[in-house]
């Protein structure tokens, strides 16, 4: 008999008898859903300050804003006094 057919006929002999077949995969749902969920948050604050930096670095860009305005704004949008 070959092995794969031994350990087949076996499989409660390696703990895989009981709840744990639903556990696990519950497990590594739960930590790729957590994953998941981390990169989007991290994504989404960042895109709250980098957006109206664009924005005030656009209106510099066309001559809209002096230099010490365009200073000014940016570290208020940075939070920095």
């Amino acid at each position: 008999m070959s092995n794969l057919a031994v350990l087949a006929t076996h499989v409660g002999d390696f703990g895989w008898a009981g709840p744990w077949w639903v556990i696990f995969p519950l497990l590594w749902i739960a930590v790729v859903s957590t994953v998941i969920w981390l990169a989007a948050r991290k994504r989404r604050r960042c895109s709250i300050v980098d957006r109206p930096l664009e924005i005030l670095a656009g209106r510099y860009a066309r001559g809209e804003i002096d230099i010490n305005e365009y200073r000014s704004r940016r570290d208020e949008i940075r939070g920095i006094s």
